[in-house]
């Protein structure tokens, strides 16, 4: 009898034991869907953990309305307008504790001269120049609520550019026509030349833009801009020159500076994030 007792003495020892061991194990199991503290989870619960600078690169596209000029319509045979085209562009840029930003971008995008011939059958012909130019901007952040906290929010900016030229002679046309000079008078040889060139050198721009930047992800932003130019310096120029019979009569010209509007999108990926822990090292709040 004794074999028997040892044995069940055993086995209601060992059932104890697992009875104390769920009990334990239900105290210290980690619930069912907990996470470990990140460094976002911190920025949430604590609200000291600020964000002390941050890295990214992005691609934009947009629509551009650039403004031309010309100061002789040829007796209304001649104008111009502003075409609106679309743009694209890549930026990086650096943030810092969510308050400032410098940025630098380079878009392929054209300023360009438009002419118009009136008549019966009315023409258009459109000219560009390189399509380059790079700018830097300085934007700042309108605050509301906690400074140094990353959130959608507005911005405004101001920025200057360059936009590399190369001298080249883009377009040379020729038009030719007649017109009656009255009964019995024959008939006068009507001619105009237009010539397009880009200027040899560099020139400037300068911008003003707004812009809502949302927070879609941990390391997605997407902006929406609008941002208005004004050249230093014409890029492109379209020269003119009207003949009646032979003779030169008129000359005109087309002036493209880059002065105008921009309206688009951006989306940036941020590669790097530094976070500003000092204030849970001092404050004792964990």
């Amino acid at each position: 009898m004794k074999p028997i007792f040892t044995i069940l003495f055993f086995a209601a020892f060992l059932h104890v034991r697992a009875q104390d061991a769920d009990y334990y194990q239900k105290i210290y199991t980690k619930p069912i869907g907990a996470k470990p503290y990140n460094t976002e989870s911190f920025l949430k619960k604590f609200g000291d953990v600020k964000v002390h600078d941050r890295w990214y690169v992005g691609v934009s596209g947009f629509v551009r309305n650039d403004k031309n000029t010309i100061n002789n319509d040829f007796d209304e045979l001649i104008g111009t307008e502003s075409p609106t085209v679309s743009a694209w562009g890549v930026t990086a840029g650096w943030v810092f504790k969510e308050q400032w930003n410098v940025e630098l971008e380079y878009d392929r995008s054209a300023i360009h001269n438009v002419l118009m011939i009136y008549g019966d059958n009315p023409l258009k012909y459109q000219m560009e120049n390189d399509k380059n130019s790079l700018i830097v901007r300085g934007k700042m952040r309108l605050l509301w609520g906690k400074p140094s906290v990353r959130k959608s929010a507005f911005w405004i900016s101001a920025g200057a550019g360059l936009v590399p030229n190369s001298g080249k002679s883009k377009d040379y046309m020729e038009f030719s026509g007649y017109r009656e000079k009255g009964r019995r008078q024959g008939v006068d040889t009507l001619f105009m030349s237009s010539d397009t060139r880009i200027a040899p050198s560099m020139t400037g721009l300068v911008e003003a833009s707004a812009e809502y930047v949302i927070k879609v992800a941990k390391t997605i932003d997407m902006s929406l801009f609008a941002r208005k130019q004004w050249g230093m310096g014409n890029s492109l120029t379209t020269d003119l020159v009207y003949k009646v019979n032979g003779v030169e009569t008129e000359r005109a010209r087309i002036e493209g500076d880059g002065s105008g509007w921009n309206f688009g999108i951006s989306l940036r990926y941020v590669f790097h994030i530094g976070y500003d822990f000092s204030n849970l090292n001092h404050g004792g709040k964990i």
